[in-house]
């Protein structure tokens, strides 16, 4: 007796559309799309139907080899299996007996002792509706359409709202629009005691450090502008306290230009410089004060990041050293290591290099420092 191998045409027909059998025929699955029959309420998912074609006789190999890999035999022996069970059911039918093969269908012969073939209807093969099955859906009865709008038609209109609830209402939302409208006005609601915080540890001791630089800047200018009144003043001073004592007064201009006749016939008495200063003249003139003004020469400073380990200053020094820049370390707050690329002695310069420089630190500021 032929090895049965209907099983495995089965599996191929799950995925494929054709299985042929050498010397025998062919089974083909035929796509079938869902299908509703609303009388009846029958629902059907998408299908693939068998059918049998005696003509296609010609071995594509397709079953042949699959039996040969599922039983581990070689392709010639795979072939024998075949044709035996391919022969025997030829031989079945032949003799006019009906063969039936599970949950694929019967073979027959009609009169013109043709082989026929009457698929198994009940078997779905398409794999994507798997699961799914056919299943009926009794129509809704007493259900009109017609009715159900007419009801809608009559339904009464939305009633307005009385007296009574519009005062209801306003004596809500008045005080809160007044609430509203004096908000602006008092901003203290809006203040807390929650202190904000900067996820960046650094930015509060950059802020109070640039403040002292502010502050610093600020204090020396005053000093510079008290120096200038104080000179100012004292100059006035004495220039009155000559006046006062009958001594003449030259500018830096009269100095330079030739006397004039008035000049060299004015009396010997009047240009006298020897002639005693009275006390009280004396404690009238401020003591002059000479103080050197010092100033300050600034240099912007391209800051690519602040560190707090030596190491890694360092390192990032040699980098930028490598990449054609000037390097610089300096100190900052809280005994943070600021690493410069390049400094400048002006801002405009600064900012040529920082476009340049943020490509690779996005983080970079300048810095300006004494």
């Amino acid at each position: 007796m032929a090895r049965d191998i209907s099983e495995l045409i089965k599996e191929l027909l799950l995925k494929h559309d054709c299985v042929i059998i050498p010397g025998f025929g062919a089974f083909i699955g035929n796509y079938f799309p869902a299908r509703v029959d609303r009388k009846e309420g029958l629902f059907e998912p998408p299908s693939r139907k068998i059918t049998f074609n005696r003509h296609l006789t010609g071995n594509d190999g397709l079953l042949i080899g699959h039996v040969s890999s599922v039983t581990g035999t070689g392709y010639g022996e795979a072939r024998d299996v075949v044709n035996d069970w391919s022969g025997e059911l030829r031989s079945r039918i032949m003799s006019g007996n009906e063969v039936t093969i599970d949950h694929l269908g019967t073979f027959s012969l009609n009169y013109d002792r043709a082989i026929v073939f009457e698929p198994d209807l009940t078997v779905n093969y398409l794999l994507s509706s798997y699961g799914l099955s056919d299943y009926h859906r009794k129509p809704v009865s007493g259900f009109d359409v017609r009715k159900m709008a007419l009801e809608r038609r009559l339904t009464p209109a939305v009633s307005q709202p009385s007296m009574r609830s519009l005062v209801t209402r306003a004596a809500v939302i008045i005080p809160v629009l007044v609430a509203l409208a004096l908000v602006p006005f008092n901003d203290r609601i809006f203040k807390s005691n929650i202190e904000e915080s900067n996820l960046n540890p650094l930015a509060r001791a950059e802020l109070e450090f640039n403040r002292e630089q502010i502050d610093a800047d600020r204090s020396a200018s005053a000093v510079e502008a008290n120096i200038a009144g104080e000179d100012s003043n004292y100059a006035n001073a004495v220039k009155e306290m000559k006046n006062e004592s009958g001594l003449t007064v030259q500018d830096s201009k009269d100095v330079t230009e030739p006397a004039t006749p008035e000049a060299v016939t004015a009396p010997p008495a009047k240009v006298a410089v020897k002639e005693p200063v009275p006390d009280t003249m004396v404690n009238r003139a401020p003591a002059r004060r000479t103080t050197a003004v010092v100033v300050e020469e600034y240099r912007y400073m391209v800051i690519i990041g602040s560190f707090r380990g030596e190491d890694n200053a360092l390192t990032m020094v040699d980098k930028l050293r490598r990449q054609g820049y000037d390097p610089e370390v300096a100190g900052g707050p809280d005994g943070f290591l600021r690493v410069s690329a390049q400094a400048f002695p002006s801002l405009d310069e600064a900012k040529i290099v920082l476009e340049k420089v943020r490509k690779d630190f996005p983080g970079a500021w300048v810095f300006k420092s004494r």
